[in-house]
Order: C-alpha cells, then structure tokens, then sequence
C-alpha cells in the first residue's frame, strides 16, 4: 500500500547517513556498540509505532486481515506495491548491516542483525496495519518483506553472490510527477519498476568485453493509480528482460570508492539498459 512504501522509505532516508558515516570502531560518544544495536532496534519499534498511532489510525479496532492479491490486473497497483515492499526490506537490510559493521560487528554478525533490523521495521508496520480500521495486515506485503529481507542477508553473508545477483529500483518520474501533480516519488509506481541484475563481470567474464554488461529481468506497472488515469488508456503491467551497462565497474574505472559503487547494487540509473519490452 501506498503509506507503508511512505514510512519505510522515511525509514531507509534516515538511516542512510547513518550507514555511510565514518566510525572509528565500537565504542562511540561513551556508547558500546551493543547498546547502539538496543538504541537503534528500539526506536524503529517506538518510531514507526508513535507515527501509526498518530497518523494511521492504528489502535482503533481490533486485529484484522486482507487479502490484497499479487501482480494481477484486478490488484490495486497490478503488484508494483510488493515489488516496493521487497525492496524496503532489501534497502533496509543493506544499510542496517553496513551500520552495524561502523560499530564495529564482523560481516557475518552485521548480516545477522541487519536482517533483523529490517524484518523488524517490515513487521512493525505491518502488524500496526492489523490494527489499523482502514487497512489489515496483509500476508501478501508480509511474504514479500520477508522474501527482501532474505535476499539481502544472503547476499550479505557471501560476498561472491553480493556481486552475482542485484536488486535494483530504477526511477524516472511519471507524467503526474513531471506536471507537479503527485510529489512521492516512493509511491509513484508508474515511474518506477524493479529488476534483478546478472552482472556477467561476477559470473566469468573478467578477461573480455561482456565484463562490461549486465543482464537483467524485472517488472513495473502503469496507470494502475486513479491519479495516472489522465495520462495513461489503461492500466499495463510491465514485465521485462534487459541487457545494460555494469555501472559499478564504470565507477570503478573512473575512480570511484567502493562505498560509492555500493550505492548502484541498489540503484539502477535509467537510460544505462535496454529492457524488452521498452
């Protein structure tokens, strides 16, 4: 649902900085490293929890349920939601474990509790909607929480995959973003679409040209929001394969940082693949 892609990209906007800070090791401002990991976990449950209260309607009926169905036609945004749901999970996993590693954690220990913090934010706001008179928990978005989640511990714990397989937003603004009509880019579905990534350069090709491409499978919906309707005949779900430019080995050529090609396991930059259908 639109709100919970809200809050959790609140959540993943917040954390970001955190995640890419420089910490000299696991005692920070008189903290140990274990009480950062209590402080953080702690106010992701009293955060997100103080802000379903005041603002969704949580508390105000009993626990309920609801089907919201997967990638069909008859769905509220033809799946895209899951796929933003999945992503959350991966996102908040990633910058949660490269966090706990600044305080210190080994590798394996900082996947461990990165994979809980973010099945911890996931689950907090979908329980909250349990509560919630307008939504319910949903086992559909708590599947798809789990599946990112998951994805992301595993490319954590062995680092061979991490360069394999890559999950990836690719953003360009719908038609009611570019007129100033709809100002979210996290709940823009029209202008955002999902994809697994295959760099080749990780799977044998190091010695030769194909070490600079990519294959790519993934989906996205348009027109699915009442709001698009001006701009789009129908709705259209959009599954698609690719091929496109490794972007992490450009940077790497050009002289980025390992921290800066991080960001683009995440991020897929439009206009550098050519997905069929386009």
């Amino acid at each position: 649902m639109l709100f919970k892609s809200s809050v959790l990209s609140i959540a993943l906007l917040l954390m970001a900085p955190l995640a890419m800070a420089r910490e000299p090791g696991g005692e920070t401002h008189g903290w140990s490293r274990e009480q950062k990991t209590w402080a953080l976990n702690l106010a992701i449950v009293g955060g997100v929890t103080a802000y379903g209260m005041a603002v969704w309607d949580w508390g105000e009926s009993s626990f309920g349920t609801q089907n919201e169905g997967w990638f069909g036609r008859d769905t509220e945004h033809g799946g895209a939601d899951k796929l933003g749901h999945a992503y959350a999970g991966t996102a908040t996993t990633a910058l949660a474990a490269a966090l706990y590693r600044r305080w210190g954690y080994d590798d394996a220990e900082a996947a461990r509790l990165g994979a809980f913090s973010g099945l911890l934010l996931t689950t907090t706001v979908e329980l909250g909607d349990g509560f919630s008179p307008e939504h319910g928990f949903s086992w559909e978005d708590q599947v798809v929480n789990l599946a990112g989640v998951g994805l992301e511990y595993l490319r954590q714990r062995h680092p061979a995959w991490r360069e394999r397989v890559q999950f990836r937003w690719e953003y360009w603004p719908s038609p009611i973003v570019r007129r100033g009509r709809h100002h979210d880019i996290f709940t823009d579905y029209s202008g955002s679409r999902w994809l697994l990534a295959f760099p080749l350069n990780a799977w044998g090709a190091q010695g030769n040209a194909l070490r600079w491409v990519e294959l790519q499978a993934g989906y996205g919906s348009r027109g699915f929001a009442e709001r698009d309707r001006d701009f789009f005949d129908e709705p259209r779900r959009h599954p698609f394969i690719g091929i496109g430019l490794h972007v992490p080995l450009a940077l790497e050529r050009l002289g980025a940082g390992p921290a800066s090609r991080r960001w683009f396991e995440y991020i897929q930059v439009p206009g550098t693949a050519l997905p069929l259908p386009p």
